[in-house]
């Protein structure tokens, strides 16, 4: 497990996120008008600003300023709290805006960060952070540094939910008051952060008034403006050194409609690039171009995969490793097969029937019950990432060894054994989410050999 381990040897890593939005926060005189600050995002485990890149799109199709949204990110493979890193970080923003205060938001882990800051006597927290939402994690009997605090949480925390954790079956509760904690029996852990109910809770609070939509609305011109980052995986470090590309695609097939990419961007320090402008009806690819490597003699590609962006999306995050080493070094690199990990920041349930989840990879369903359980089982379950790929370079298919090492011992990821047949790109794989409660998406995309090729398939976690 020496590879596994390496993955702590990286400090931490501050992102930060800020352009100017074309929302226009204007309504009728009369009306109530939100009161806007800075809304500071702390992720949790193996986390990144992807956890609030719905949230965010839904802030500012409220109207709420791009510019007034922001994302901490650290390395979680270290076990200390980032305190003193997130105290500068709310310096800088408190510069970058000008205002005097932030709105703090914090899921899993990030609620102790949050919450250690707050209460800690060596910073002025409690100065500098006028309210606080705290997503399924900590739960003080106190409010963290006195400040107006309000508790939302999952079916892990929630009483007589079926999926309830603590040890006497009641209802988690951060504060005095039952009535600032919000419980959510059907939404599993990542989803408490994501949904739409928390939004309008979250905006509501923050804001002074209720939102006029919790859906992420599409935009008006036809065109987006997308930026993020290129960062390793699960540190948060910028991928220096590499190149993102942004290809426009077929839909039906995944292959690129042109011999040049559409924009091109060198990646420094901080991992970040972009913003680039694309049609909010059209399918692109962002190809991040890695370097060769003593344990990879040749340049790799790992390919990134959506359906259109429809809205403004400044929180996209490319998440990769080094060719061989960490996560990739349990997928095989074969020239002969092809897989993808398939990511969303909702869980995948694989076992709860009529009411689960179910990913078609060329006609075949890979979230079994076996696979990708609802429950939390031995370090496994609560999947937002579904590995895809041919373990024992075989070229068969067998999804009854259910979740494979490392997988089945990581929290957030399980793996399948599936061959998938590669031709050097030429050919595609259709790729089909069916999200439980909700409508589909296709996404087809090219089976590039995984001799010197990965793949992602992100699909958002508010599919209707």
């Amino acid at each position: 497990m020496q590879i596994l381990r390496s993955l702590a040897s990286a400090f931490v890593a501050i992102g930060l996120v800020f352009v100017q939005s074309g929302c226009s926060n204007s309504s009728d005189n009369d009306q109530p008008q939100p009161h806007v600050m800075p809304i500071v995002f702390v992720h949790g485990q193996s986390g990144s600003a992807q956890q609030f890149e719905t949230q965010a799109m839904r802030f500012t199709s409220n109207g709420y300023p791009q510019e007034m949204l922001f994302a901490f990110e650290y390395n979680t493979a270290l076990s200390e709290n980032p305190i003193a890193a997130l105290d500068a970080f709310i310096d800088t923003v408190l510069a970058q805006t000008g205002a005097e205060q932030v709105y703090a938001v914090g899921h899993s882990r990030g609620t102790f960060v949050w919450t250690s800051y707050l209460d800690d006597p060596a910073f002025s927290g409690p100065d500098k952070v006028a309210r606080y939402v705290n997503i399924d994690g900590r739960a003080p009997e106190e409010l963290p540094g006195g400040v107006p605090t309000i508790g939302i949480w999952g079916e892990w925390n929630t009483a007589n939910s079926g999926y309830n954790l603590s040890d006497d079956n009641s209802n988690s509760q951060i504060g005095p008051d039952p009535a600032s904690n919000f419980h959510f029996p059907d939404k599993s852990h990542t989803e408490t952060a994501t949904a739409a109910e928390s939004f309008a809770l979250m905006y509501e609070f923050l804001t002074g008034v209720a939102p006029t939509t919790t859906v992420v609305l599409p935009s008006r011109s036809g065109t987006v403006k997308v930026a993020g980052r290129a960062v390793f995986f699960p540190e948060n470090l910028g991928y220096a050194g590499t190149t993102v590309q942004v290809w426009e695609l077929e839909a039906g097939t995944g292959h690129r409609l042109a011999a040049e990419p559409l924009a091109s961007f060198a990646i420094g320090a901080s991992g970040a690039f972009g913003p680039v402008e694309l049609s909010s009806d059209r399918h692109y690819e962002f190809a991040l171009l890695r370097p060769a490597t003593d344990k990879e003699p040749n340049e790799t590609v790992h390919h990134f995969y959506a359906a259109p962006y429809t809205h403004d999306n400044y929180f996209l995050r490319l998440l990769s490793s080094l060719p061989g080493e960490s996560i990739s070094a349990f997928i095989p690199a074969e020239e002969d097969s092809t897989g993808f990990v398939a990511m969303r920041q909702q869980e995948f349930w694989g076992d709860q029937g009529a009411t689960s989840d179910q990913l078609f990879v060329d006609g075949l369903n890979v979230l079994t019950p076996q696979i990708s359980p609802r429950a939390v089982s031995a370090g496994s379950g609560v999947n937002i990432g579904v590995f895809v790929f041919d373990e024992d370079g075989d070229n068969v298919t067998d999804l009854d060894k259910g979740e494979l090492f490392p997988f089945n011992q990581l929290t957030f990821m399980t793996a399948l054994d599936m061959f998938i047949p590669s031709a050097n790109g030429t050919g595609s794989i259709e790729i089909v989410l069916v999200a439980r409660g909700a409508g589909e998406t296709t996404l087809n995309i090219p089976n590039w050999p995984s001799s010197l090729h990965r793949n992602s398939v992100m699909f958002m976690d508010d599919i209707h």
